[in-house]
């Protein structure tokens, strides 16, 4: 069996497994040019073929406007007709300028900003646009980065999400759907090498400082995996599993007060950093239809 062929069983055991994807879905895949969101979209789709279920895949896109972002655009949409799968893409150029603003101002590192940006855009536009799950290209060696970071900085919030399915508990917050899970940052490398896919590589121009961060985390992981065997990051994220199956989350969901998206606080931390923002569907969203 081929190491591609590999990678394919897992990402499709990991779907079946944990019930990934059901009849009727609408999926939206956020994809941001790179090649593990890339790897998601087409592996989501491959999956859907084969057992020809009824579910409707689409790939989103969020334009922040940054620098570069108009070659990443490109990237994505090539990504998209590769796949043939229709694009979404959701104009935020006008928050990308606040969020360098807000930054330089609050001494806040940009990308936090710009994560809880994303992460409160991909659960809202998707949603009304009429989504009923959300995926991402999230891996094995994203999850481990982020356990270790979390448990040594005490941030114990997290614990219950190292599951390759977050179900929602919220009218408006969509389940969210993790299908490379048990996959590391080399194999989808290395799948969108095979099928040659365009990948849009650090064209961020914040990328190096989110880089450097991590770097440490994977640095440790991968002494970890020297000492005890390359098995060490699968045992230690089915570890996770159970623990984040334990604890699960039980907190209270609030709605926001204004906003009225769902939040754990009175006031959610998009509308705390940006106020009342207004958004416009029809001038902010183009559709492009790539599909078969």
């Amino acid at each position: 069996m081929s190491s591609i062929q590999k990678i394919k069983e897992k990402v499709f055991r990991t779907i079946e497994k944990f019930g990934l994807i059901e009849e009727n879905d609408r999926i939206f895949v956020a994809i941001s040019g790179g090649k593990d969101s890339c790897s998601a979209l087409f592996l989501l789709k491959e999956f859907i073929q084969e057992k020809n279920l009824d579910v409707q895949l689409k790939a989103f896109f969020i334009n922040l406007g940054y620098p570069n972002f108009e070659k990443i655009q490109e990237i994505v949409e090539k990504q998209a007709e590769l796949a043939k799968v229709n694009l979404i893409i959701f104009d935020a150029s006008f928050l990308g300028k606040k969020i360098e603003e807000i930054s330089r101002k609050s001494k806040r590192p940009i990308c936090s900003i710009c994560g809880l940006t994303k992460r409160y855009l991909l659960n809202k536009i998707p949603r009304e646009l009429g989504a009923t799950k959300l995926a991402t290209g999230h891996h094995l060696d994203d999850f481990l980065t982020f356990s270790l970071k979390n448990l040594v900085s005490k941030n114990y919030s997290w614990t219950s999400k190292f599951l390759p399915k977050l179900k929602s508990n919220h009218p408006k917050l969509l389940t969210k759907i993790r299908p490379l899970f048990f996959i590391t940052s080399s194999q989808t490398k290395q799948f969108c090498s095979s099928l040659n896919i365009p990948i849009a590589k650090n064209l961020c121009p914040y990328t190096p400082i989110k880089l450097k961060k991590i770097k440490k985390w994977n640095e440790l992981t991968k002494f970890f995996e020297e000492k005890f065997g390359r098995n060490f990051k699968i045992q230690l994220l089915s570890s996770l599993i159970k623990i984040s199956k334990k604890f699960e989350e039980k907190e209270e969901i609030k709605k926001c007060k204004i906003c009225g998206e769902p939040t754990n606080q009175e006031i959610c931390s998009f509308c705390k950093i940006f106020g009342k923002v207004e958004f416009d569907l029809n001038k902010q969203i183009v559709e492009m239809n790539f599909g078969d």
